[in-house]
């Protein structure tokens, strides 16, 4: 492909540009991927109502994410997130500029859950699952070249279990303490997904005013 500039008798080679500038792109791209939990292995004829018991979920879909006491029985929540941040950088030959790059990134989340509730004699009476797709927003830096790091914040997806946190609970601000035993990730209260908003549900009773 060619093309010749108006006023100007030269041609202008116009693919062996583009295959150029898309090479130098392709080399200045970077994928982050973070894995929380296992895929959900889920198969709707597989658990049916009041027949099927928690043990045998277990047995074919391994343990739960989370789990909590739910009125006389049980709630198990599977849950399975992809975390994938796409960086694209841009790195200048000049002066100090070929040491450092100018980094743009934007993430995203593909997520899996699964919600079994069970009866007091341990069998399944609800199901429900939900695959969805979640903007992680963007980010921007400026960074030496050989480094490689996150630029969007994807911390709200990777909070550690709250058994592993019970003893700084404690130190909490006052109105998050207080609402400990209401906290859903003690097992008494049920179960939440991973980057619930704290303006919802009960956490609403952490907020100070």
């Amino acid at each position: 492909m060619w093309r010749i500039l108006k006023g100007n008798n030269l041609p202008i080679p116009i693919l062996p540009i583009l295959s150029l500038l898309l090479i130098v792109i392709l080399c200045s791209c970077t994928v982050i991927s973070k894995d929380i939990n296992r895929d959900v292995e889920f198969d709707k004829n597989t658990f049916e109502l009041s027949k099927t018991h928690f043990r045998d979920v277990i047995n074919l879909i391994g343990p739960p994410a989370k789990l909590s006491k739910y009125n006389k029985g049980l709630v198990f929540l599977y849950e399975s997130i992809d975390i994938n941040e796409r960086q694209l950088g841009l790195n200048l030959d000049y002066n100090i500029f070929r040491w450092v790059k100018f980094s743009y990134a934007k993430g995203y989340a593909e997520r899996q859950a699964l919600l079994l509730i069970f009866d007091k004699e341990g069998y399944l009476i609800t199901k429900h699952y939900k695959e969805f797709k979640e903007n992680l927003g963007s980010g921007q830096a400026i960074n030496f070249l050989v480094s490689i790091q996150s630029l969007v914040d994807s911390s709200k997806l990777q909070e550690e279990p709250s058994s592993l946190a019970w003893g700084s609970s404690l130190l909490k601000p006052l109105p998050q303490a207080l609402n400990y035993s209401q906290n859903l990730g003690t097992g008494e209260s049920g179960v939440e997904q991973l980057g619930a908003p704290n303006t919802v549900g009960q956490h609403t009773l952490e907020l100070a005013y």
